[in-house]
């Protein structure tokens, strides 16, 4: 009694029975012919008592289950590496320590199944102060008095249920998904996760910590790579300010510069000649230039940080980078490139600055950054072409149009004393030089014998100008020819005399099936000629009824309700034809005509219908034949008629472009050589002239053979009558397409209505 009273009071220093003397504890393990075997029979254990049920190695929670319907295997086996895992805390007292009375310490508690060993262990937390780690060992964890004979099971824990595990009360707030399955396969309910309570010690440290935080770190601005990129490059705007509201004010000429290098403004003032001011020239110093400007930063406000590249929990004990340079930061105090524009308008501490014009720098700057294309000058600021009213900018109101010249030549006269003519997009020009757009079209009126007068309505893309010419039909009782001057045509019910410009036909305006008023006259558009098509299909974004997305989608639209039963309804009107070897289903472009305006009827028009047929056309398109003499006289004919006799530079411009002397060129590289040379010959008729040249495997052009063509002295041609080049020669037909067949099982591969059916079936 006295052995035992004298041992600490700690886990193993116990015994149930105190007045046992023996504890030796029971081998299992023999020797027989010197072989180490496991002895089969039961042991007592310790002390040669007789082992209880539930001190069987084997003991496997036989609460859990009746007799009966316990695992036939031990748990060691049945539950091998299998871990419950719960969430909870435990509250620590501090003593008032910092001005908090307690703690809170987040646990993980792992229950093994194979042996009913438990084991408690705290996450690591950043700057709490306490050694974190493995609180409780793995091991068989007994109850607390007075039920210390038994050991803590798994019954004995749950969520929002407390346990306490030597001397420390845990409350368990959570688990994982397969100890929350585990427990619901044992007939165990098991709640939803609850909230902890919020740690006043982690909330104190974390307040500290900002503390320490500099409000303001001193760290350098580092500007040295936009200095080197940017060093001596200024943009440079032509500006005014309009002081005019006061006693002795008027409009000052400045000259704004920009410096890329540093983001700084600099202004300075032109003074002209006896304009009785004394000035330096200096109107801004250098600097930054706010927007807004109210009053001066106070000394030590406070600048925001922005931290880049951080690495740990936090800054403290981290690694962090300054940003320097400004990544990502966008200070919308102060003015920037971007916010420089011909028309924009400075606000220069108070004094609205306008900006009228740019250098060519600073042109090509903002083309290649912003990709900007108008850099027209806002002209007039010190002659009235506009007016400034109260600090805003008023448009100068033009007098009516008086019917001589154009709008644009009487607004040349209103504007200056000195008339300029009108500029033109020298770009298009470039670009669609030569380029038109060519449409047949019957007149629409009252009078019987004009619906069958046929016409040809070109539009020139380059200037946007268009011609209407008549072709002559014999014995109709009108002569064809030029029935429109080239020029501008504008739309119908505006006023031709008001001051505005008015508006005119674009490209848009013109398509199969529309109907067009050009000066009084009404023409309805029934085809087209193959360039024009394939001009509209290749700019779908500018002509949407050439757009085979725009198409297929509204057809899918109409189609969905009705699909299958539309489809089986016109299937006598598909055929099969066998072409190139293949059998294909086809049909009409009359009986396609037909289905699609009965199926939207006036939501379609021919130019959308005629799209389809072309790009889902069964037949490969063959050019139509021509006769090579035919077009070697016409060639001549129009060379001799214009006078043109420039062979020889020519052949020098072709030698610049090909020095290497290239016997055979592409056609597209014929067509440049005869728009960049001048030759005075129409677009159709070159086309039908590259068709007849010679050609090789490759299908280039003979150079030989193209030189040939051009020299009427050196091979002369035999001499034809007056003739129209783009009707006798080129076979100028607009676009038909009666009789073309259409690849019906591509057109409904297309929609794709079967297979989106089908998935809304399944």
């Amino acid at each position: 009694m006295l052995r035992c009273s004298g041992l600490p009071f700690l886990p193993g220093n116990t015994f149930q029975d105190i007045g046992r003397s023996k504890f030796h504890k029971s081998h299992h393990f023999d020797q027989r012919n010197q072989v180490c075997i496991l002895v089969d029979a039961k042991r007592p254990g310790i002390g040669g008592k007789p082992l209880l049920a539930t001190d069987s190695p084997e003991y496997t929670l036989p609460s859990l289950y009746p007799p009966s319907y316990g695992p036939s295997r031990p748990g060691w086996l049945e539950y091998d590496r299998q871990v419950l895992c719960f969430y909870g805390y435990f509250q620590e007292s501090l003593g008032n320590v910092d001005r908090i009375p307690y703690q809170i310490r987040n646990v993980r508690i792992l229950y093994y199944l194979e042996d009913d060993t438990m084991q408690v262990s705290e996450p690591r937390t950043l700057n709490s102060g306490i050694p974190q780690g493995c609180l409780v060992t793995r091991q068989r964890i007994p109850r607390p008095p007075p039920y210390d004979s038994e050991f803590t099971s798994l019954l004995d824990l749950n969520i929002n249920h407390t346990v306490q595990l030597f001397d420390r009360v845990y409350t368990i707030t959570g688990c994982d998904d397969f100890s929350r399955r585990f427990l619901n396969r044992l007939g165990v309910a098991v709640p939803g996760a609850v909230e902890q309570p919020r740690d006043p010690a982690t909330e104190l440290r974390q307040q500290q910590d900002s503390a320490k935080m500099a409000r303001r770190p001193a760290y350098k601005i580092d500007t040295l790579g936009k200095f080197l990129q940017y060093d001596r490059k200024v943009l440079r705007f032509k500006g005014v300010w309009d002081d005019r509201g006061s006693v002795f004010g008027d409009v000052h000429e400045l000259e704004v510069l920009y410096h890329l290098s540093d983001d700084t403004f600099e202004i300075k003032e032109k003074l002209p000649v006896n304009s009785g001011r004394d000035s330096n020239g200096m109107f801004l110093r250098r600097g930054q230039l706010p927007k807004t400007f109210d009053h001066l930063p106070a000394m030590g406000a406070s600048t925001p940080v922005t931290v880049l590249n951080v690495v740990g929990g936090g800054l403290k004990g981290g690694r962090y980078l300054n940003d320097s340079v400004g990544i990502g930061k966008a200070d919308g105090n102060y003015y920037r490139d971007a916010d420089l524009r011909i028309g924009a308008r400075l606000n220069v501490y108070g004094r609205m600055v306008l900006l009228t014009g740019c250098d060519q720098f600073t042109e090509s700057y903002y083309r290649e950054s912003y990709g900007l294309e108008d850099f027209t000058p806002l002209y007039g600021y010190s002659a009235p072409r506009e007016q400034f009213v109260a600090g805003r900018r008023t448009e100068r109101e033009l007098p009516p149009f008086n019917g001589w010249g154009t709008h644009e030549d009487s607004e040349g006269n209103c504007l200056t004393l000195e008339p300029k003519p009108p500029k033109i997009n020298f770009r298009k020009f470039v670009v669609y030089d030569r380029c038109s757009l060519r449409f047949g079209a019957r007149m629409v009126s009252k009078i019987q014998e004009n619906n069958d007068r046929f016409f040809v309505i070109s539009y020139y893309l380059s200037d946007d100008t268009i011609s209407v010419y008549e072709i002559p039909i014999r014995n109709s009782g009108f002569l064809g020819g030029e029935f429109i001057k080239r020029r501008k045509l504008a739309l119908p019910q505006q006023d031709p005399y008001a001051a505005e410009r008015p508006a005119c036909y674009g490209p848009q305006h013109f398509y199969l099936g529309a109907t067009v008023r050009l000066q009084d006259h009404q023409f309805h558009i029934t085809n087209a000629d193959i360039y024009a098509l394939r001009f509209m299909e290749q700019h779908c974004e500018e002509f949407p009824l050439s757009n085979l997305g725009k198409i297929v989608r509204k057809l899918r639209d109409a189609m969905q309700p009705q699909y299958k039963e539309y489809v089986a309804k016109h299937m006598a009107k598909i055929a099969q034809v066998k072409i190139d070897g293949r059998t294909v289903s086809t049909i009409t472009y009359e009986a396609l005509r037909e289905i699609l305006i009965e199926l939207l009827g006036e939501r379609i028009v021919d130019q959308e219908i005629v799209t389809l047929c072309r790009l889902f056309s069964a037949e490969s398109e063959q050019p139509e034949p021509c006769d090579r003499e035919l077009v070697r006289s016409a060639v001549h004919a129009e060379l001799n008629r214009a006078l043109w006799s420039d062979l020889e530079r020519t052949k020098e411009h072709i030698y610049h472009l090909e020095p290497t002397g290239a016997e055979w060129l592409t056609p597209q590289r014929i067509r440049t050589i005869v728009k960049a040379c001048k030759i005075p010959l129409d677009c159709a008729l070159v086309d039908k002239m590259l068709q007849v040249l010679n050609k090789n495997g490759e299908g280039n052009i003979s150079m030989e053979d193209f030189l040939t063509m051009l020299n009427p002295v050196a091979v002369p041609s035999k001499p034809i009558q007056p003739l129209n080049i783009k009707h006798d020669v080129c076979h100028f037909t607009p676009y038909r397409v009666t009789g073309k067949l259409v690849n019906w099982d591509e057109l409904l591969a297309h929609i794709d209505l079967e297979r989106t059916l089908t998935n809304q079936t399944s």
